[in-house]
């Protein structure tokens, strides 16, 4: 309870409506539960119902393991968020988690701490890639896919990955790290990068893509980055930003601009041909791929109408400063 300017008391139901839905909306995005706040009052639940359901917005494991548990929704969403920051998705102790559920079950732990319990859960309907697959197909005519989360080398489910993202067709998709934008981090790891670009293959309402923190197989191939577009229809697909990228080869960005007709715009930002500590991609790289063209050909002046190389991050010390 507070007072206002003419010292009048207010309560949170004496604000206009407008002003609750703003106030509940960003409710939503850190709600562990959001459809709890919904169960509150009927005019939230009326007004909050099509916000939520238009938008998935997931913020820690425990929305994803009870996201999939939902039985109906209250329409077709179509955004859907993952942001699962840190380590979260990293089970190092998958036994250690699989002997706790066990235990959880029969019976024989009286303390149930959230996080191992939420991950034995997750790892109980599959891991973490099969609880996606679980969620988007909740989502069919889902148009925009954000994820925020990290991909480790050493875990077994990646393959799952490309099964994950196969149930749907978006016209947008971003992968970013989760991490602050100032880290140098790889959140696809290059097997993780396969499994993705596998499911890409397919998606041929996309508009809009978007990979950051991402790495490539090493030694460098053109196969995985191109593969996806050569022999596959993308019809829409207009924008493609990659940003703290490595192992990219020149030829293969030469490859992508080709194959992609309707390609307007192609981003490299940080994007290096091999680690970090080597030189980023520039123009000039990807141009020297087609030198046995005429300056005159088609297809160099494409390079130059669609091609944008940019730095972002400024090194203080060693490698590649811009």
């Amino acid at each position: 309870m507070t007072r206002s300017p003419n010292g009048d008391q207010m309560s949170f139901q004496t604000l206009p409506i407008e002003v609750i839905i703003s106030i509940l909306t960003l409710s939503l995005d850190v709600h562990p539960i959001p459809s709890n706040i919904l169960r509150v009052h009927s005019t939230w639940n009326k007004a909050l119902a099509p916000i939520l359901s238009s938008h998935i917005r997931l913020g820690s494991l425990t929305q994803l393991y009870f996201f999939v548990k939902t039985s109906k929704l209250h329409g077709k969403p179509k955004a859907f968020s993952l942001r699962l920051p840190g380590g979260s998705i990293h089970f190092t102790g998958r036994a250690r988690a699989e002997a706790t559920l066990a235990a959880f079950n029969s019976g024989h732990v009286e303390e149930k701490a959230e996080s191992d319990w939420i991950k034995a859960k997750i790892i109980d309907n599959g891991g973490i890639w099969a609880c996606l697959r679980l969620a988007l197909l909740k989502c069919p005519v889902v148009e925009r896919i954000s994820l925020q989360l990290h991909s480790f080398l050493s875990d077994p489910d990646l393959p799952k990955i490309t099964n994950a993202l196969n149930v749907v067709n978006p016209r947008s998709f971003k992968w970013t790290g989760p991490d602050p934008g100032h880290h140098i981090s790889a959140a696809i790891v290059p097997k993780a990068t396969e499994h993705l670009f596998r499911a890409i293959k397919s998606w041929t309402k996309l508009e809009q893509l978007t990979l950051t923190n991402v790495s490539f197989p090493s030694p460098p191939s053109i196969c995985v980055l191109t593969g996806a577009f050569a022999f596959h229809s993308h019809p829409v697909l207009r924008e493609i930003h990659i940003g703290q990228a490595v192992f990219v080869t020149p030829e293969s960005v030469a490859a992508l601009i080709m194959n992609i007709s309707s390609l307007e715009t192609l981003t490299l930002e940080d994007t290096y041909s091999a680690s970090i500590w080597e030189a980023r991609i520039r123009q000039g790289n990807v141009l020297a791929t087609l030198k046995y063209l005429n300056d005159d050909d088609e297809r160099k002046k494409r390079v130059n109408q669609v091609l944008r190389c940019t730095a972002r991050l400024e090194r203080i010390i060693g490698g590649d400063r811009g």
